[in-house]
């Protein structure tokens, strides 16, 4: 078995990679926090390269592995695009129901935002907030990711005859109601549906769409604990105490090994998740990536001691941003707990 990246996904990873390091420097994630609009001019560079085409159905040359290298890298740049939620997220429903929703793809294909409403008030596993009766959409869902950048609302509602996908266009009795953000760069905001949906379509369990936008999440996660450990370990190597860089200290050399392993450990079953498309091994990838993320953010600021505590130096960025794609979906305690119950249940024990 290939478990590699071909000679073709390695490229779109260097491309993806030159193009935010020169549209996306760190200065644009600092900007994102003051300016609702900075965005815009990212955004629409995104969408003229091409990248929001991930969102369309697999295919030959863009399949799961690609939007997992894609994400990965915007993750790692922080960059303050809703290219998770439209793409990841929102589009990662749609395309676990078949050719239902063909026509609300090509919209998030050509650049318009989505995003995904999935979490009920008090809840901290995704499922269905809203419920599907008579043709008219209703309920409210908390912490919707880049809501108020958003056209489109994909959401999961209960009906007679079990669980639906719908797609409402954010406006008409769909309120928006303001959230507090760990990340500002990436608002997230409470929403108040009482519509009449897009398009709907039934499906078999919650599960079986959920997959692709937890792999869509653990992939930006992963770029996160990858660049946060990599500032700090730049400055390990640079910073010296005692005539000796602080890298050789056992504290921080510990520490520093710890986080490569739990980043390796994310990525190896991201990479798998998105490979195998079962919901057990991203539900273990998103919890192992948002432990990561948060592990290896919160040692930056350590390493980088009292430089990581002032707002001008960037140890604060992924810290904002680990804390809030931990809980997205399901942070990872909820999500051990809940394979842990779904194994006990498959082996006859009870918890």
């Amino acid at each position: 078995m290939d478990v590699g990246l071909t000679s073709e996904q390695l490229s779109l990873r260097d491309t993806v990679r030159d193009v935010l390091r020169t549209e996306c420097p760190p200065d644009v994630a600092h900007q994102a926090l003051a300016d609702p609009e900075r965005w815009r001019p990212l955004w629409k560079t995104v969408a003229d390269l091409g990248w929001t085409e991930l969102a369309a159905p697999d295919s030959a040359d863009l399949g799961p592995l690609e939007r997992v290298v894609v994400l990965e890298e915007c993750g790692a740049a922080l960059a303050p695009v809703p290219l998770l939620s439209s793409v990841g997220l929102a589009a990662g429903v749609l395309r676990a129901c078949g050719s239902e929703f063909d026509g609300v793809l090509s919209e998030i294909a050509s650049g318009v935002v989505a995003t995904l409403a999935v979490h009920s008030p008090g809840q901290r596993l995704a499922g269905a907030p809203m419920s599907l009766r008579q043709g008219r959409l209703r309920g409210r869902a908390v912490a919707v990711p880049n809501l108020p950048r958003a056209e489109l609302l994909v959401t999961l509602a209960t009906t007679d005859d079990g669980v639906a996908v719908a797609v409402a266009r954010v406006g008409n009795g769909v309120a928006i109601e303001s959230g507090e953000a760990h990340d500002p760069a990436h608002p997230v905001a409470d929403v108040e549906v009482d519509a009449e949906p897009l398009a709907t379509a039934p499906i078999n369990s919650v599960e079986s769409v959920l997959t692709a936008p937890l792999v869509a999440a653990s992939a930006d996660l992963v770029g996160v604990a990858a660049a946060a450990l990599h500032l700090s370990v730049e400055h390990a190597k640079n910073r010296r105490q005692f005539g000796t860089p602080i890298g050789a200290f056992q504290g921080i050399k510990h520490a520093l090994a710890d986080n490569y392993v739990s980043v390796e450990r994310a990525r190896s079953l991201t990479y798998a998740a998105a490979a195998n498309g079962d919901w057990t091994t991203a539900a273990m990838a998103k919890a192992a990536a948002g432990d990561a993320a948060a592990n290896c953010a919160r040692t930056a600021v350590q390493v980088h001691g009292a430089l990581g505590q002032t707002w001008e130096h960037d140890a604060h960025l992924y810290v904002r941003h680990a804390w809030q794609g931990a809980a997205m979906l399901g942070d990872s305690r909820a999500l051990y707990a809940e394979l842990g119950r779904r194994f006990c249940s498959q082996s006859g024990d009870t918890i």
